[in-house]
């Protein structure tokens, strides 16, 4: 059988890559080792990485970083509407009123793509038991059945997970704002999942100007998002652009990550930059760009006194809120929060990450293969990446802790807290 044009280049192709990777690891490998820079940060424990990662952190960058944006391509998950139909009674949306005819949380369940816990237990090895290990002990006993509780939801058939709404859930925020005296002029940051329902309710609000996303992870709904409202201006970083257009979204219209006309790259030219996104918002909406964090490019914004943020907190800074919080409810949702939250994040799992988990810590490093190697926006090698993060933190943190500026705090992935709460630390 004589093989196929498409088959022969495909064959090619593999042979080609092989032979660069085999010629490139044999490169690498014959440098001298190098004794590294100190760095500042100690970012905890060594990581051991699978092969087939250290594999592609060996290749050259411009092989490595599509790599990278194809294998990080937004990817919905499902959820309860999916999988039980429109007519299904359980609802995926929580919807509640923030701040009277200006600001609305959307609360949006989900089902975890399995991925995730598999990726997270090849990085940090069996998260149920570090749970246990970590927890207080007045909880120890809550830790274990919340962990048979999701050793039992695993086994369940998608339909029977989708009846119980899911494991996860994230938040969305619309706020109304004034856009060239059209005050029914729309906001949204951090879109969720819109099923025809949602988009019905929130064009009964006004008409949606904006689309923000506060983190390049938090990409796996843009696309949709800027397919519903076609008209909307897209503000987002340019790691969350470049994945979003390869599954087809229209360019951004503005990336925030570019701070300076003059200094865009030409590749981004004739996008707008944070300024310009600064000008468009006529006033309505200010933005803070974490500088620094190359693992979401964490944008705030303030609008009405309240301010949105996305992948800076996954839990509560007040510890007796925090304390209440772990401590109460029974459904999946809360026991995957609990085993996530003792096994990556607590003080126990962490020391240096507090209130973030182990892998967001792990990308700041720049002697990791996977913050060096294995993301779209690479840390600085010297480590100063999290010198610019803390002043660009600091920055923003002495702005909002003035009095009249900020009243509340809304978080993507946990409850609301009061500016106080939010800039203590």
């Amino acid at each position: 059988m004589i093989p196929s044009t498409s088959s022969l280049a495909a064959a090619l192709q593999t042979v080609a890559i092989g032979a660069i990777v085999y010629f490139w690891m044999r490169r690498r490998k014959s440098k001298p080792n190098e004794k590294a820079k100190p760095l500042h940060v100690d970012y905890g424990e060594a990581i051991s990485f699978p092969f087939p990662m250290k594999v592609i952190g060996s290749l050259p960058e411009w092989i490595r970083i599509p790599l990278m944006v194809k294998g990080s391509k937004p990817s919905p998950p499902r959820d309860s509407i999916d999988i039980l139909g429109q007519d299904s009674e359980v609802d995926p949306y929580e919807k509640k009123l923030i701040l009277p005819g200006k600001i609305w949380r959307v609360r949006y369940s989900y089902l975890m793509s399995p991925e995730f816990k598999k990726a997270m237990e090849s990085l940090f090895g069996n998260v149920n038991a570090a749970a246990i290990t970590n927890a207080p002990d007045h909880l120890k006993e809550t830790l274990e059945k919340d962990i048979a509780a999701a050793e039992m939801y695993e086994t369940m058939s998608e339909k029977e997970r989708a009846e119980q709404g899911g494991d996860s859930k994230q938040d969305m925020f619309i706020a109304k704002i004034n856009i060239d005296g059209d005050d029914n002029a729309l906001l949204i940051y951090n879109p969720v999942r819109l099923h025809p329902q949602m988009i019905d309710w929130i064009n009964t609000l006004g008409e949606v100007k904006f689309i923000v996303s506060g983190s390049s992870s938090h990409t796996n709904f843009l696309p949709d998002a800027a397919k519903q409202f076609p008209n909307a201006k897209i503000i987002c970083a340019s790691a969350a652009d470049l994945k979003c257009q390869g599954v087809g979204m229209r360019p951004a219209d503005f990336l925030y990550d570019n701070v300076v006309r003059d200094e865009v790259p030409k590749r981004y030219s004739g996008r707008g930059t944070f300024e310009d996104a600064l000008e468009a918002l006529q006033g309505q909406a200010r933005l803070f760009h974490i500088r620094g964090d190359v693992c979401t490019q964490a944008l705030f914004l303030l609008v009405h006194k309240h301010l949105f943020e996305v992948d800076l907190l996954y839990v509560n800074s007040d510890e007796k809120l925090r304390e209440t919080e772990f401590e109460s409810g029974t459904s999946i949702q809360h026991s995957s929060h609990r085993i996530f939250h003792y096994s990556l994040i607590t003080k126990n799992a962490h020391p240096i990450g507090y209130l973030l988990p182990k892998y967001r810590c792990l990308m700041m490093d720049p002697t990791s293969l996977l913050a060096s190697k294995l993301m779209i926006d690479a840390p600085n090698a010297d480590g100063s990446s999290c010198v610019i993060m803390a002043e660009s933190l600091r920055s923003a943190l002495k702005t909002l802790s003035q009095d009249g500026v900020c009243d509340q705090v809304l978080s993507s992935h946990t409850h609301e807290m009061s500016r106080e709460c939010f800039c203590q630390k």
